[in-house]
């Protein structure tokens, strides 16, 4: 192996180490009481009250990889089932950063999803077996029971544990506490037929600004004009940006063949978190336009990126070029795709990517004007932030159909 070689996976090593790290740490941080399915408050004590387990208060090393795992179990009582898996999840122990240490890229890879999905306990947490409550699930081959529990510091908690139809018995699908990644009010508003009509007429009051003299027409004038006369720290923001972006595709394309399952796991977490999944599995193309725009371009858009372009650019140019590299790797992993497949991905990618970076650059403009001009100008500096909006919706609503059509008509 060459050093470059070496070098490259070292330091993927290292950024992935960080990255499971924070996710071990959020995904054991507390949901606390909220949501607790009924079940009665239950403060913890230094001596367990009968029919309770406890995960250890010390951790063995190495214990949460290499311990056991509830995930896979059978049995055909699905009561005593899930209590068996939580007491199986209990034994196992959060991976400390010096395990991490001692893994190379492909064993972190392989250890990535079982901590993304089924993180270990929190160190001395108590579970009440026998305060178990059976709550609703999505039909009658599933099941879901709830147990009230009690984390350090009399933190109260809920474990979760899920199980499936399989045969005549169930199996578990999954045991840990719960988080409340659910989509939220919005979200599951979006999924509505309300909601996919209101977005169709959006659409056609869009074309029909595009193509009068409408106020939308002389926005997006503004902005040309703006573009133009700060063209070159646009094209320079362009290329510094898709450069992270392309690097992260690159890493991506030279991690090993363990990595893609890691990958996919932490994109198919944070899909479901905002509610794509359902919209897409719905094969409604409207339906999942509308999920797609309302995170693309109110969420990523609005609510991040010009809100930090907002704080004289810099910020908005820090996230951007971490989070497009970041991006960029698990496109590195579709060098299997068909032609047809690459070149929708392609242009997917050309619509979203430089609305993101458009936004961006106008947070240079804001910089760049009240650097040469003073605080005096912080009004036109603002407008010309202002102004990349309306690039951003505008190729951001042809992205979200965009998008829609090709994954549930074209199959890309």
């Amino acid at each position: 192996m060459s050093h470059r070689s070496h070098a490259t996976r070292t330091l993927f090593a290292v950024l992935l180490t960080c990255a499971l790290a924070a996710g071990a740490a959020w995904a054991q941080g507390g949901s606390g009481a909220a949501g607790d399915g009924g079940h009665a408050a239950a403060g913890g004590s230094a001596a367990a009250p009968a029919g309770t387990v406890s995960a250890p208060a010390t951790p063995a090393p190495g214990a949460g990889i290499a311990g056991p795992t509830a995930i896979g179990m059978t049995g055909s009582d699905p009561a005593a089932l899930a209590d068996r898996a939580v007491q199986t999840w209990l034994k196992r122990s959060p991976i400390a950063i010096q395990d991490l240490a001692r893994l190379d890229t492909p064993q972190l890879c392989q250890a990535l999803p079982d901590m993304i999905a089924h993180p270990a306990p929190q160190p001395g947490t108590q579970v009440h077996l026998n305060d178990r409550q059976e709550q609703p699930a999505p039909d009658a081959q599933h099941k879901r029971f709830t147990y009230s529990a009690v984390r350090p510091g009399n933190q109260l908690d809920v474990v979760e544990v899920d199980l499936s139809r399989q045969g005549s018995g169930w199996k578990v699908d999954k045991v840990g506490y719960r988080h409340n990644v659910q989509p939220g009010a919005v979200r599951s508003w979006l999924q509505g037929r309300t909601a996919s009509w209101i977005f169709i007429a959006f659409t056609l009051l869009i074309l029909y600004g595009l193509v009068t003299r409408s106020p939308l027409r002389r926005w997006l004038s503004e902005g040309w004009s703006n573009i133009r006369q700060h063209r070159r720290l646009v094209i320079g923001t362009f290329v510094f940006l898709y450069a992270m972006f392309a690097l992260g595709a690159l890493v991506g394309s030279s991690l090993p063949k363990e990595c893609e399952t890691a990958v996919v796991s932490v994109v198919k977490t944070a899909v479901t978190s905002v509610g794509a999944t359902q919209a897409y599995g719905s094969g409604d193309i409207v339906r999942a336009a509308v999920t797609t725009y309302y995170q693309n371009f109110v969420v990523v858009t609005l609510s991040v990126t010009f809100t930090l372009a907002l704080l004289l650019g810099v910020p908005a140019y820090l996230l951007s070029a971490g989070s497009y590299f970041v991006q960029g790797i698990p496109f590195g992993l579709i060098g299997t795709a068909s032609t047809l497949q690459l070149v929708l991905v392609l242009i997917l990618l050309l619509i979203e990517l430089s609305s993101y970076f458009i936004v961006v650059a106008g947070g240079g403009m804001f910089l760049v004007t009240l650097v040469r001009r003073g605080l005096g100008a912080l009004p036109d500096a603002f407008r010309k932030l202002a102004s990349m909006l309306p690039f951003a919706m505008v190729m951001l609503l042809l992205g979200a159909w965009y998008e829609a059509f090709v994954v549930l008509r074209l199959g890309g």
